[in-house]
Formats: C-alpha cells, structure tokens, sequence
C-alpha cells in the first residue's frame, strides 16, 4: 500500500478535523498496523501537524490525567479500623492491582488476617484443596472462584467475617472472546461468593462492579455478564442476612489497558495505535478506588444494596490526546493511526442515560432510573445510589436458564452471548415495568434527540433493541395525566413518533404512541390542572 499523500500535500493551517481525516484516508480503520516507509513518514507528518493544533488550542500543556492522579477521596478512617478490628477478611482477585493496594491498606489500618483467592498462581482451577502461601498476617490461596468446592474450603479453613468480591474478567475486548470464562467468572463467581458469605456467617461482602453496568441495556458481554453479577448482589442483599455493599468502578489509571498499550509502542518507538477520534474516557485512581471499597464498608446498610462511585469524575479524557501527550513526552518523532473499534468498545453510547435538562447534575456512572436514590457524602467526594427496582423472580429464571447452558462445556460460546442477551432483555424488561412511564417516556425522549444523535454521528438504527424495551414498558400505560406530568406536548409526541416510525421492528407501539397524540390533541386540559406523579406499576417481587 503507497500514500495517498505526498510531503507537499501536508499543509499549515489544516484544522484538526482535516488532519484526522487525513490520517484515516491513510491508514482506513480496520487495517493492520502500517509497514510501509512512505505512509510512517507521511503519518509522523500529519502527527507532528496535529501536535501543533493541539498546541495551538491550548492543549498538551500537561499530562491529560494529572488531575484525576491527583484527587483522592476522604476515608471514614476511624470507622473502617473499627470495622475490620480483629476481624478476618477475604479478597478474591486479592493479587490483582486493586486487591493488592486494598491489602496494602488494610494492613496500614491495622487488619491482622487477610486472605486473598485468586486464580494467578491457580495451575488447576478444578482442584478443590487450594494450595496456599503465607505471607506475614497475608494468606495466598490459588483459587479459581467458579469453583465451589474450592472456594467452600478456604471459607471453612479461614472462616472470613468480611468478603471484598473484585475477582473478574477486566479487559472489555478479551470479555468478547473468552465468552464462557467471562460470563462463569461473574455469574457463578457471584453465586458461590453469596452463598457461602450466607452459610459461613459473614458480617459484610462488598462486590467491586464498573460504570458500564449502568447502561440500560448492552449486547456487550463484559458489560452485561457484570450487569448480572449487580442483580445478584442486590437480591442477597433484599433476601440474605449479610450486609452486602458495591462500588461502581470507571477507568482506572494504574490498571490502564489502552494507556499500557501506548506506552509500549512509543516505548518501542513504532506506529501509535488509537481507537478512533472523539473517543473519550472518565477516569479514577488507586487510592479512590481502595477508599470507595473501604468506605462502602461503613456506609452499606441491611436489607439493600447501596452502591458508591467518585462523586466529581471531571470532564472525560480524549483518548487521542493521551496519545499525543505521550509521543511529546517521549521525545520522540513518531505516528499515530486509527485502528477502528474493536469488539467490547463498538457499542453506541445511548444518550437517555442521563437526564438533558440538568446537564450539571449527571454523574456519568449513573442512569436515570438510579437517580432518585442518589446522595452524596459530606465531603463531597463520594455519591451513592441503588439500583432501579426489577423482579427478582424474572431474574432467578433467567439466571437458572442462563446457569444450564454456561456449564455444558459444548455449548457454543457465541451461543452463550446471545443467551446473556436474551436474558438481560427480561430482567430490564421487568425493571421497565416497575418504573413510571413518564420516566421511560423522557429516556425515550433524550435517547433518540436527532440533534444529539447527529452530533454523536449515531443514527436512530443503532438503539433499536433499547428502544423497543422502553417502548414495551411504556406500552397501554399513557394518558394525558401521564404526559402533562412528563411535561411532553402533542408536537413534541408527534416528532417523537415520526422519528420511530423508522424502525419496522416496533410499528404496533408505534402505532399506540401515534393514537396517544391524536387523543392529546382532542383534550384541552384546564389552566388550573396540576397533575399528580403517576405510580408506577407495582411488581411483587421487585427487588
């Protein structure tokens, strides 16, 4: 392949759009990394064109990250040393960087018995007695948690009184290729980790999930194999006798997948790889991380699961600025190119996540529906939340569905995505129809604004499974009364259902929405109404 390009062709003052382009009509998404000399050289051109334009606006001053490095979250010091006072604890994926650093702390705040299990030293996952390593007041067990019978046995031999859950799957893209492994981590991992904090008598379990979870839906398996692992933990929590508690992590800085991969390139001094423009990141550190755990300890109460994030993620990082920074740093006279998005990063943000008519107030690791539990702490540095209500009874079908094919070790491992995403259908299916659907019909609204949709280069297509769940919810459930309180008028349903109309997929709820508008229009409401919040649709079993 030759360049498109020749040296003469780079000129000053492209702007950043033009250069970008440039480098994509170079080097098209999806190619392999270039070899040829004429496109590196042609690429470290147009790289060192767009450092300046970076330059120029005011960006690349300093490393992208140095803020979110440098924050930290107020630990309930005091309260966490009583809590953990001569006490046993337990980590699973206590070798990995969080559950190291978390070790490292609880030692510094005076735990004198840890044990961690994990599977980095675990040669056969299927052996029931788990060898072990003692380290000072630190036990090592080589442990596989989709093994019951090994993980039974650590939890009589050590008998912990508090459980920290953070052994998962953590790469996103491996989630998509390592289906099975991924989605029997987190399922029967959870399963197990419940069920034995239960029989064993443990005080507090805390399960380490990520901000991903917060989508409503997602045909993503890392994704929706940890939003499962969440339904888990707050069913335990409504149902069991322990004190269950859950942090929801975003990026994490010393655990940087696609920062470790750039390093290693320019290390290298070979061509950067970046995802696609206008990719963008929210991050956390190590110590926000620990003190999340640490804190979630103190603030977690009985008989539900409160959930605690970073209150104040700050604006969200350009990944092809990291990029950038780290060529400058290096000194080095180097190119990037987009490689396209991968699987486990290629899902479309859906913009109903958050509530539009207060910008200020969206916390990126939040939904709507999760909203109305949501406080933050006194210092500020800290929200918490609850998951939205759904049934508990949908999920333990789902689960025990999902469980008879996860274990049949011929059964296919697309076959196994399809199935986690069937199954997530139902339970969001059963949440939907706990919330109200004024709610749902402002997520519905937001999620498919056509301006927004055109800014993000997204088109209405691409959200069709979401949208067809939020309509099922709202589906024989709207009346006048309903939209006056969503604050939706007969235009702006109107726009709403030709938007839709689009979609094949959904023409009878479609079909209602555009009845709905023709009995708005034949109703003039009095001046004076002041409609009432409608209820939502009770579920029994909600949890």
């Amino acid at each position: 392949m030759k360049s498109a390009f020749k040296s003469s062709e780079v000129f000053e003052g492209a702007s950043k759009a033009e250069i970008i382009a440039r480098i994509q009509q170079l080097v098209p998404p999806g190619s392999p990394e270039p070899q040829d000399p004429e496109i590196l050289a042609t690429l470290q051109t147009l790289t060192a064109q767009l450092i300046s334009v970076y330059q120029a606006d005011g960006q690349l001053k300093s490393e992208p990250f140095s803020e979110v490095r440098e924050r930290t979250i107020h630990l309930y010091a005091s309260a966490c040393c009583r809590k953990i006072k001569g006490k046993t604890i337990l980590i699973t994926g206590g070798e990995g960087c969080i559950g190291s650093f978390l070790i490292k702390k609880l030692l510094d705040l005076g735990a004198t018995k840890i044990i961690s299990a994990d599977n980095a030293r675990c040669h056969n996952p299927e052996e029931n007695l788990p060898i072990f390593t003692r380290e000072g007041a630190v036990t090592f067990y080589a442990a596989d948690i989709r093994n019951f019978e090994a993980l039974k046995h650590i939890f009589e031999v050590e008998k912990p009184e508090i459980v920290f859950h953070l052994a998962a799957q953590r790469q996103p893209g491996l989630a998509e290729i390592k289906i099975r492994e991924t989605v029997t981590t987190s399922l029967l991992g959870c399963k197990h980790i419940i069920q034995l904090c239960e029989k064993y008598g443990v005080e507090h379990c805390i399960f380490s999930s990520t901000g991903k979870a917060s989508r409503y839906f997602t045909t993503e398996v890392y994704a929706a194999s940890k939003k499962f692992a969440e339904w888990q933990f707050a069913k335990a929590a409504q149902e069991g006798d322990v004190i269950y508690g859950m942090v929801r992590f975003t990026h994490m800085l010393e655990n940087s997948l696609f920062c470790e991969e750039m390093s290693n390139k320019v290390q290298q001094g070979k061509a950067v790889n970046v995802h696609a423009p206008h990719r963008y990141v929210t991050a956390q550190n190590l110590v926000e991380a620990v003190h999340l755990l640490l804190n979630s300890l103190v603030v977690s109460v009985p008989g539900k699961l409160k959930f605690v994030a970073v209150s104040n993620l700050g604006w969200p990082t350009e990944t092809l600025e990291v990029a950038l920074y780290k060529i400058i740093e290096s000194g080095k006279n180097l190119p990037i190119y987009f490689q396209g998005l991968v699987p486990g990063y290629q899902e479309p943000f859906f913009l109903g996540q958050f509530d539009w008519t207060k910008p200020r107030d969206i916390h990126l690791l939040i939904n709507v529906l999760e909203t109305p539990f949501r406080s933050v702490n006194d210092a500020g540095d800290m929200v918490s939340a609850e998951l939205a209500p759904f049934s508990l009874r949908v999920l333990d079908k789902q689960v025990s569905k999902l469980e008879s094919l996860i274990i049949a070790p011929d059964f296919p491992e697309v076959q196994i995505k399809q199935a986690l995403v069937a199954a997530k259908k139902e339970v969001i299916a059963s949440s939907f129809a706990w919330s109200s659907p004024q709610d749902l019909l402002k997520i519905l609204q937001w999620g498919i604004n056509p301006k927004k949709l055109q800014g993000y280069k997204t088109e209405i297509g691409d959200y069709s499974e979401i949208i067809e769940l939020l309509l099922q919810g709202i589906y024989g459930r709207l009346n006048q009364e309903i939209l006056n309180s969503a604050g939706v008028t007969a235009d702006e349903l109107d726009d709403l259902v030709e938007s839709l109309s689009t979609l094949d997929c959904i023409q009878a709820e479609v079909g209602y929405l555009r009845s709905m508008s023709r009995d708005v229009r034949e109703v003039v409401p009095p001046a004076h109404l002041n409609p009432k919040q409608s209820q939502p649709v009770a579920v029994g079993d909600a949890a």
